[in-house]
Order: C-alpha cells, then sequence, then structure tokens
C-alpha cells in the first residue's frame, strides 16, 4: 500500500486488518454530527449502532486512506471511487436485516434511514466523480490538521486524474469550510430531523 509522511503522521491506504479500529474511529466521531444524532436519537446507545451502520455501509466500492499517529488510526478519509454513481436502492434493500438491526427493528426508523440515504444518493451528479462519504478524526485528535490532511491528499488524487469530486454537509460551517478547497454548493435538500443538505462540488485542478 503506498504511504506518505506528513510531520509525525503517517498517511495510508486502509487495509483488511484497519476494519474493526476503521468501524471503531467513525462511531465514535461521528456520535454528535447532525444527520446521525436525527436518526439515532438515543445518545446513549448511538455510537455502538453507528459502528454497526458503519460496518454495512462500508464496502468494496470505498477507497480509505488513514491516518495513523502512535501506531492506531487517529483519522479516516472514506471515498467512493468514480464510477458508483448508480441509484443505491437496491444495495439497501439487500441490507434491509442489518439495518433493521441498527434501528432496533423499528420500521418508522428504518424507512427513515432509507429515504435519508436515497435522497443524498438521488442528489449526486452523473458525471463521474470522487465522492467524499466520511472524514472524521479522533475526539482526541482534533485541531491537529488531520482531516486537512487527508481532504488534501485526496484532491490531489481526484486532481491527478482529472476527475472531480462531490460531497455534503448538513452545516453552514461545513459549507465555508469546504469552499475554502474549491467547492461549491450546487444543490440544497431536506433530509432527516428538519435539516438541510448541501451537496458540493469541486471541479478537477490541473
Amino acid at each position: 500500500m503506498q504511504t506518505t509522511t506528513r510531520d509525525d503522521l503517517l498517511l495510508r491506504s486502509a487495509g483488511g486488518e484497519d476494519t474493526a479500529s476503521l468501524v471503531e474511529l467513525l462511531g465514535t466521531a461521528y456520535r454528535d454530527e447532525p444527520r446521525m444524532a436525527s436518526l439515532l436519537p438515543d445518545r446513549t446507545h448511538r455510537e455502538s449502532r453507528l459502528r454497526k451502520l458503519f460496518s454495512l455501509l462500508l464496502d468494496h466500492e470505498h477507497s480509505t486512506e488513514i491516518a495513523v499517529a502512535c501506531g492506531r488510526p487517529q483519522g479516516a478519509a472514506v471515498w467512493e471511487r468514480p464510477g458508483g454513481e448508480a441509484p443505491a436502492l437496491g444495495r439497501r434493500l439487500a441490507h434491509l436485516p442489518a439495518l433493521l438491526s441498527v434501528f432496533r427493528w423499528h420500521l418508522r426508523d428504518t424507512a427513515r434511514a432509507i429515504q435519508t440515504f436515497n435522497a443524498t444518493d438521488s442528489h449526486r451528479p452523473d458525471e463521474p466523480h470522487w465522492h467524499l462519504f466520511a472524514l472524521a478524526t479522533a475526539p482526541q485528535a482534533r485541531g491537529g490538521g488531520i482531516a486537512r490532511a487527508l481532504l488534501e491528499s485526496g484532491l490531489a488524487r481526484a486532481d491527478a486524474r482529472g476527475t472531480p469530486v462531490y460531497l455534503e454537509t448538513t452545516a453552514h460551517a461545513g459549507v465555508a469550510h469546504f469552499e475554502r478547497f474549491g467547492f461549491r454548493v450546487i444543490h440544497e435538500f431536506p433530509i432527516a430531523g428538519g435539516l438541510t443538505a448541501y451537496g458540493m462540488w469541486r471541479p478537477a485542478r490541473r
């Protein structure tokens, strides 16, 4: 696996041996993220259910780079590769039994989660692109530039291949942050919990 270093940080592609720590990292990092808090309002069990959810959603269509410090992943950027823009409804339905277990067999909550995921999928542009599925930093490592390093690494890869990048955020602060990296809002749409999702696009830079 290709590796790069930045100060005391090692950026490398994630392998199968990283799955458990990656799912743990994502579950912790997204515990208070607005979309996930809306879908899983019970904060007591949210983190464990998020781990289940991420273990379900992560598959071979994703390319994951992790930031390692002190021998453990401290951050992760999960990217969906170009060509993965096909509607995901069939994949969601195939995962329905597992999704039901995540949402404790509450049919209404499961249906709301599927609607949220599909609303997000349906707004993705048709042009082949890299999709930033998740960008996470361990709570104890925040503020150290890890997310920026992972994002810049992914953008450099996309630029080298002449491919645009797309992502979603639910916060105005997130919009302003990603605008600094060349993204612009191309649409906004409602999702669960009364939230607004902002779809952001960045053309490839040569």
